[in-house]
């Protein structure tokens, strides 16, 4: 029974994550709906996740021939994943294009099984300190909170929703007293910053 438990597990995983992220050498994801995303020397450029809005955060990083590695700064954006979905930007082919591009403001492309666009408005996420990118989570759930947004990332759901004041006050209320005192103490904390 267990054999045959473990098989129709097999058959149905592929499902639960129909869709596939893929990027060019030159772009890293470092994060989908607020999960860092671990990087490898091996990987191939992409990544399973579900169909449907996902909160994405990248940056473009490439070495040119006799120059430093050149890296912008982490963006945050939504895409719409359906099916293989790739996400691009220009084509910088030199040190002094990209470093230009860059310093512009880069655009993001994506191309999915249903529709091409340019992404609207990405924004740069800006780290502080020595490392300011050592915890894109971090980083993330900031920007989240400084923009009322909430991130679902449970196994089932996967979106990013706009919060209004209302919302809030309806999650505080439907919360367990445990909860509600997590979240007082965390605003204690975060208040005075």
């Amino acid at each position: 029974m267990k054999f045959s438990g473990l098989l129709l597990t097999l058959a149905i995983s592929p499902l639960a994550f129909s869709g596939e992220i893929i990027t060019t050498n030159d772009i890293q994801i470092l994060s989908i709906n607020g999960t860092e995303v671990e990087s490898s020397f091996f990987e191939d450029g992409a990544l399973t996740t579900k169909d449907g809005e996902q909160q994405i955060v990248a940056r473009y990083s490439r070495t040119f021939r006799d120059k430093p590695i050149l890296e912008s700064r982490p963006f945050i954006f939504n895409i719409d994943v359906a099916g293989k979905t790739t996400l691009t930007t220009e084509e910088l082919n030199s040190y002094s294009q990209a470093k230009n591009e860059i310093s512009k403001g880069l655009n993001w492309y994506v191309k999915n099984e249903q529709k091409s666009y340019t992404v609207d408005n990405p924004e740069e996420l800006i780290g502080k300190g020595f490392l300011p990118y050592s915890d894109i989570g971090a980083l993330v759930a900031q920007y989240n909170i400084d923009n009322n947004l909430v991130v679902s990332n449970a196994p089932d759901i996967q979106s990013v929703t706009k919060m209004k004041t209302n919302s809030l006050i309806q999650f505080y209320q439907s919360a367990t007293p445990e909860q509600q005192q997590e979240f007082k103490e965390w605003y204690m904390n975060n208040a005075a910053k």
